[in-house]
C-alpha cells in the first residue's frame, strides 16, 4: 500500500478566482509538472470522462479519469471541491478550496488517496520505469507543492 498524499497553500485569491483556474482542466498542464494533458470527453462535471497523458523523464503513459465531485464555490459559500479517479491506479486526485478571511483568500487543498491494491502493470511500472513507488510518491508530492505554488503565483501576479 502506498499512503495518501497531501499538500496545501493558502492564496491571497478569492474561491471563485482559484476555481476558475483548477477547474480548467485543459489548462492543468501549465501548472503541474507531470502532466502533458488532458482530454476531457464532454462538459465538466461528475461522470465526465478524461484521457490523461503524463510523464516522468523520457517515459510517457496515460492513464483515464472521471470526475467524481464537481462543486463549485459559488454555490456553497465559497467552498469548492474537484474530485477525479484515476485508472488504472484506482485513486482519487481532488482539490478543495476552502474560503479564509471572509472570501478574500483561498486555502487550496490537492490530494492523492491511498493505493492500496496496486496491479501488476501499475507495480511494474513504478518499479521499471519510475524509480519505485515510494520514489515516486516523494516526487509526487514535491509534485503537488510545486503545482499549488504555480497556481498561487498566477492568481498572485
Amino acid at each position: 500500500m502506498q499512503p495518501p498524499l497531501e499538500a496545501s497553500i493558502d492564496i491571497e485569491a478569492s474561491p471563485d478566482a482559484v476555481w476558475a483556474v483548477v477547474s480548467d482542466l485543459a489548462a492543468m498542464k501549465r501548472w503541474s509538472p507531470e502532466l502533458v494533458g488532458t482530454w476531457l470527453r464532454g462538459r465538466p462535471g461528475v461522470g465526465a470522462k478524461a484521457v490523461n497523458l503524463n510523464r516522468r523523464k523520457g517515459f510517457v503513459w496515460p492513464t483515464t479519469s472521471r470526475i467524481t465531485r464537481w462543486k463549485d464555490p459559488a454555490n456553497d459559500s465559497g467552498r469548492g471541491a474537484l474530485a477525479f479517479h484515476v485508472a488504472p491506479t484506482d485513486v482519487e486526485w481532488s482539490y478543495e478550496l476552502e474560503p479564509l478571511d471572509g472570501g478574500s483568500r483561498t486555502r487550496l487543498t490537492e490530494r492523492r488517496t491511498a493505493v492500496v491494491d496496486p496491479s501488476l502493470v501499475v507495480r511494474l511500472t513504478a518499479k521499471l520505469a519510475l524509480g519505485g513507488a515510494s520514489s515516486h510518491d516523494e516526487r509526487l508530492e514535491r509534485g503537488m507543492k510545486q503545482t499549488l505554488s504555480a497556481i498561487q503565483s498566477h492568481l498572485e501576479r
